[in-house]
């Protein structure tokens, strides 16, 4: 019988658990949510503080409660805003003099910054090899913080494609943070891209929390970018959070480049070994953790194409990079890659079409692709 009991007892424990796995304030009105959404304010010892004077503050931020402590985290690349120019590395903590988060027009509430856990002086900041935004957070330890300010508790379980999520953004022309729904479109690696209306993706917006319709932090906005269907947002996960909190080695080693790859492939074994390649790549979801299949400023195919073009080799490269195009968002920059390319084989007919699918994909007058088929007698 007391074993009866106690199994009941656990029963109805975990059952309890379950329905409380969800924040208690997520269905009240948005306007009577927590104060979750903050701004960075930054100050280095050197007397550096922001890119550039007329920024007040440098994107958004948020505490977590990760159940022993509460934590601060914001989008890696605010370091870009937030500069101390005097370094090259995702490093601040001998140099920063305060970092602090508050609500937007609230000076009453703040939290104070302790050290950077995920520092790495040897992570690139910027530049073609900076590998930031594939792991976008920084996340410190909080010295201090007012009792108003609500931490995120983090959900690490995967999210899947449809859920409901919320953005909390403190973009700079809004005059209060803001709350905007989305739908998840995809999870590639640590990527969560999000449908939303974009209008309300802004400047100020990067390091904004994401909720899931529970209240939990499932991850951090990055960026946004094309996708097949359309405009979206871009998030990273919480997985990496999670890699900050475990203290796993190897936190920001970078991806390996599939650019190099498929390079190395079409000269070896020719091109249609290569894309069949770069298929095998994108079937496999493990892929988009070890290779940069992902990178917001780098492409692999294209880059390709260009070291083809260096050789000569201008054939190859109009192959790859109409296969780029077929498998990858339409970019106007490829397109006149490929006209380029298409020239260089002598083909002036697939160099004519290839800017004006150009022109169609962004059609600003400063398109390169306009003064190409003015000059091959194709203007509009």
């Amino acid at each position: 019988m007391k074993g009866l009991f106690v199994l009941f007892q656990c029963l109805f424990l975990c059952g309890v658990s379950v329905a409380q796995l969800k924040e208690n304030w997520v269905d009240r009105p948005i306007a009577d949510w927590p104060k979750i959404a903050l701004i960075n304010e930054v100050q280095f010892k050197n007397g550096d503080r922001y890119i550039d004077p007329s920024f007040k503050y440098a994107g958004t931020g948020f505490l977590i409660d990760n159940g022993k402590d509460t934590l601060a985290a914001t989008a890696k690349h605010i370091l870009w805003i937030a500069k101390n120019r005097q370094s090259k590395g995702t490093e601040i903590n001998d140099a920063l003099e305060s970092w602090v988060l508050r609500p937007k027009g609230n000076v009453q509430d703040s939290a104070v910054m302790g050290a950077l856990l995920n520092e790495d002086g040897s992570e690139q900041l910027e530049g073609k090899g900076s590998t930031i935004l594939d792991r976008d957070w920084i996340v410190f330890s909080v010295k201090k913080v007012s009792g108003d300010l609500y931490p995120l508790k983090p959900r690490y379980t995967p999210i899947r494609p449809g859920e409901r999520v919320y953005i909390l953004s403190c973009a700079y022309d809004d005059p209060l943070c803001t709350v905007h729904e989305g739908k998840v479109y995809k999870k590639m690696g640590m990527d969560i891209l999000i449908q939303r209306d974009m209008k309300t993706h802004k400047g100020g917006c990067s390091g904004s929390p994401v909720i899931d319709s529970n209240g939990f932090l499932v991850g951090i906005i990055s960026g946004s970018a094309g996708s097949q269907a359309g405009n979206v947002s871009v998030a990273i996960s919480t997985e990496y959070l999670k890699d900050v909190i475990d203290q796993r080695p190897g936190l920001n080693m970078p991806k390996k480049d599939y650019g190099e790859l498929i390079y190395q492939i079409v000269l070896e074994g020719g091109v249609a070994k290569a894309m069949k390649q770069y298929r095998r790549l994108l079937k496999d979801p493990k892929n988009y953790y070890a290779y940069n299949l992902r990178s917001p400023n780098r492409n692999g195919l294209r880059e390709t194409a260009e070291k083809l073009m260096g050789l000569g080799r201008n054939a190859e490269a109009v192959r790859i990079l109409k296969f780029n195009n077929k498998v990858n968002v339409r970019f106007y920059g490829d397109y006149n890659l490929l006209g380029r390319a298409e020239l260089a084989s002598g083909n002036k007919a697939g160099a004519v079409k290839a800017y004006q699918e150009s022109v169609k994909v962004y059609g600003d007058k400063q398109n390169e692709a306009y003064a190409a088929l003015e000059e091959l007698g194709a203007g509009l």
